[in-house]
């Protein structure tokens, strides 16, 4: 069973402990029971079962990134588990501890609640992510928790960026709404309503990026146009680069960003916002509608066209790109002219691996950070050789 997953669990309860189902009593309160559900021999999700309503809504929790048949697979159980409550048989309690994280979304939520817990592979940004339901088994909302240092910050700022993006109105564009930033015991959360998408909604083509909500989404935050050498943007990649402590990247990528300003010139950028993360497992279609969630690299003041580069890339290679080429290849399937720079889309391609390449290797000298190395090396060679 995953030590971080019950020890996650246990920290939610401090001075709590988590303790197979059926162990003997020893006098100190059930704080939560919960079922483990596995993917392989990998426990990937602790569902409460005290309600067999929330349950069954854990299983049905869909990732758009999930195939077809994990998709049936899921929906089946979640139907399971609310006909025969009894189905999750591999169960925890948590015991002791003083009043923790449930208590205090209850008491922002107005409703006593309980949630089901996950938190994700090893990375920089990992964190618990809790489903909440009320007591009639109802999902009232989503929960982060800051954990870290780093993803302290992260819940932080994703709660800036729903406050922002949802004071807009779209067309395209579904952020989940704002219910609360609060903090529990010096930890920052935040509270999102859910977005429930169809477990059938799917894009058609999952490597064709939905253009129409991310330029939606960039025209919301458009400021005037400009040129890259005078826009706050770019200082500020400059300001990161120069940090970098290994001095190894941070010449690399200096060297990478004189080349691009130089190629890039005076000539005026368009500028706007993006989501920074907008991938086909982040969102869900729902008619002409994109269901959008995981906010937190949301920056505006940005070069307009990033979103659609950084989809492609993740789309043609499953998340993690196996080679620079692969880099290279999708950045040339997703480029398109931009009539700013004269058409020439390999500018654009060249903007938005700075903007990759100064949040990797900030990644990479944070604690957990040997999971993105190989991701923030890769994409300092795909910008060194398109720059060729």
């Amino acid at each position: 069973m995953s030590a971080d997953l019950l020890e996650t669990a246990a920290e939610l309860w401090p001075g709590a402990d988590v303790v197979p189902a059926g162990t003997a009593g020893d006098g100190r309160p059930v704080r939560a029971r919960y079922a483990v559900v596995s993917r392989g021999s990998t426990p990937t999700v602790l569902v409460p079962v005290d309600s067999s309503v929330a349950a069954g809504a854990s299983l049905r929790r869909i990732s758009t990134a999930s195939s077809w048949w994990d998709s049936t697979a899921r929906v089946a159980a979640g139907a399971a588990v609310r006909a025969v409550p009894g189905l999750l048989r591999h169960r925890v309690e948590v015991r002791g501890g003083d009043d923790g994280l449930a208590e205090h979304l209850s008491s922002v939520l107005g409703t006593p609640v309980s949630f089901s817990i996950t938190i994700g592979t090893a990375r920089v940004n990992r964190k618990p992510v809790l489903q909440v339901f009320d007591e009639q088994g109802r999902c009232r909302a989503f929960a982060k928790v800051g954990w870290s240092d780093h993803t302290c910050a992260d819940v932080a700022a994703e709660g800036r960026a729903l406050a922002a993006v949802t004071s807009q109105e779209y067309r395209y564009v579904v952020p989940p709404p704002l219910i609360a930033r609060t903090s529990w015991r010096g930890r920052p959360v935040l509270l999102a309503g859910p977005l429930a998408p169809s477990p059938w909604q799917r894009h058609r083509s999952s490597w064709t990026p939905p253009v129409a909500a991310m330029d939606e989404l960039a025209g919301s935050f458009s400021i005037p146009d400009g040129p890259l050498a005078e826009s706050a943007w770019w200082r500020q990649q400059w300001q990161v680069a120069g940090s970098l402590a290994d001095p190894v990247s941070r010449g690399r990528l200096g060297r990478a960003m004189e080349r691009v300003a130089a190629i890039t010139g005076s000539r005026p950028l368009s500028w706007g916002a993006w989501h920074g993360d907008w991938t086909p497992w982040n969102m869900a279609v729902s008619g002409e509608r994109v269901l959008l969630w995981d906010w937190e690299r949301f920056e505006t003041g940005v070069p307009t066209g990033l979103d659609p580069l950084h989809y492609v890339v993740n789309a043609l290679n499953a998340g993690f790109p196996s080679s620079p080429e692969g880099v290279l290849r999708a950045l040339a399937f997703a480029s398109y002219p931009d009539r700013s720079l004269g058409g020439e889309p390999h500018v654009r391609s060249l903007l938005y691996l700075v903007a990759i390449l100064t949040r990797y290797l900030s990644l990479v000298e944070a604690p957990g950070g040997e999971h993105i190395s190989p991701r923030a090396t890769l994409s300092l060679i795909a910008l060194e050789r398109l720059l060729e």
